[in-house]
């Protein structure tokens, strides 16, 4: 079965993937440290310069500190990210709009025409499918295809798609 898909990226599209992406490439990880332990650092250095003997008190800070790295730090990294993406790399791309891009499913690659001409990736160049909030990013040898949710008619279109994929992907690794 072929499948076609005629996308036209969003701004919030492209925004959740370069998000997705500063958050899982390393780029900041010592910024993602700092964050993770200024706050357990300045909680627990206080209490010891303050001399606090008050165990209640030593049990609420070591705790506030633990929720601190297991919730707290993580909401506030990924809004950070979000932020730095949308004031900082994005006015940086300098896109001003997002061309219409075709992509066809074939049964043994996937097609579609870039400023070079046209592109075509096996299968098995795939390297992975990544589900984030509003789209399917698919890591491939050569680049990223970003493929929104909204190019489907329903939830099992979707499924169908992912199920297709995967044959076709397995097929031809094997």
């Amino acid at each position: 079965m072929e499948r076609i898909f005629r996308v036209t990226l969003k701004k919030e599209e492209y925004l959740e993937y370069l998000t997705y992406y500063l958050l899982h490439s390393g780029r900041m990880r010592g910024s993602r440290w700092f964050l993770l332990t200024s706050v357990p650092a300045v909680l627990i250095t206080g209490m010891l310069l303050l001399q606090y003997k008050n165990v209640m008190f030593i049990t609420c800070m070591l705790a506030l500190s633990v929720l601190w790295v297991l919730y707290g730090a993580g909401g506030v990294w990924k809004n950070y990210i979000r932020r730095k993406a949308e004031r900082y790399y994005w006015p940086k791309l300098n896109i001003q709009e997002f061309q219409e891009i075709s992509y066809r499913f074939g049964p043994d690659s996937v097609e579609f025409k870039e400023e070079g001409g046209k592109v075509r990736i096996s299968y098995p160049d795939f390297e992975a499918l990544v589900p984030l909030k509003g789209e399917f990013v698919l890591y491939h040898k050569k680049g990223v295809i970003l493929l929104p949710y909204r190019v489907f008619e329903d939830e099992a279109d979707m499924k169908e798609f992912l199920k297709e994929y995967e044959q076709r992907r397995g097929a031809a690794l094997a």
